[in-house]
């Protein structure tokens, strides 16, 4: 597989219209998926929930603007999402290898697993891929490491790129960097979270009103992320540009440095990473 990072599909990417998607299980990863198909151009007639009862079902459709379906509708689907919970999945593969067609694309976003534990219950089906995104899927804002059997074929790879093209970037990385790439962006958003928590609170206490400290804190952040996207600057050169000799900024700086930033952020990355290669008994 190439190691290749996408935010658009291409111009021979595949048309959605007619792509017939069931998901089994919309939660919220499933659910923000389902949001992020029906963006990239999935019809709601062709995108079918299927949650633990049909109420359930009913429900998550009408909230997120799809179509109620059954286990039926595994059969005759072009895309098997499963977005059950990892615990789950031994009981509903069986169900889904009954359903699938020689091209049947199986697209898995429930952590804890591996494309090879997959693969025997599912009959050894080639089209078999692991998408693992980040909670920003749901804005259209998110991170998204695909992974993909070894016989997958690239016009299964390339639907799953289209459907994941309204999430934000797809990186497709082999699935032995999965533990890294949690580090990275699957737990790093909430890393982000605490550290703008963080400053926030240190805005209420040299003065400023929470929900003025707030905007200007989250603005902050989310223009510092852009600028760095914009302009390509290295992130020491953008910082270099705002300090200045014996300033403010320089001496903010100092501090952070002093308290070990650096080293408290690397931790938690790979602190993150550890207990994924944990989880999947490395």
């Amino acid at each position: 597989m190439n190691d290749t990072t996408t935010n658009e599909t291409s111009s021979s990417a595949p048309d959605l219209a007619d792509v017939r998607v069931t998901v089994l299980g919309a939660g919220n990863m499933g659910g923000a998926f389902v949001r992020a198909m029906l963006s990239a151009g999935v019809t709601a007639q062709n995108l079918r929930i299927v949650n633990s009862s049909e109420e359930s079902s009913q429900r998550a459709a009408e909230e997120l603007g799809a179509s109620a379906g059954t286990p039926e509708d595994l059969s005759g689907a072009d895309v098997i999402v499963l977005g059950v919970k990892p615990y789950q999945l031994e009981s509903v593969l069986p169900t889904v290898r009954e359903a699938l067609q020689e091209d049947t694309v199986v697209v898995c976003i429930a952590a804890g697993t591996t494309l090879d534990s997959l693969a025997e219950p599912l009959g050894g089906h080639p089209q078999v891929l692991r998408a693992m995104p980040n909670t920003p899927m749901a804005i259209g804002e998110g991170v998204t490491h695909l992974m993909a059997s070894p016989d997958a074929s690239e016009a299964s790879k390339d639907l799953a790129r289209a459907l994941l093209s309204a999430a934000g970037i797809v990186v497709d990385l082999p699935e032995d960097k999965g533990h890294a790439m949690i580090g990275a962006a699957g737990s790093a958003s909430a890393f982000v979270f605490t550290v703008v928590d963080a400053m926030i609170d240190e805005a209420v206490r040299q003065g400023l009103p929470r929900p003025e400290a707030t905007r200007v804190i989250l603005q902050t952040v989310k223009g510092a992320s852009m600028l760095l996207q914009e302009t390509g600057d290295h992130p020491a050169v953008a910082r270099g540009k705002v300090m200045s000799p014996g300033g403010t900024t320089a001496e903010g700086i100092a501090a952070l440095e002093e308290a070990g930033i650096r080293p408290a952020l690397a931790a938690a990355m790979n602190a993150a990473a550890q207990k994924s290669r944990a989880m999947s008994g490395e």
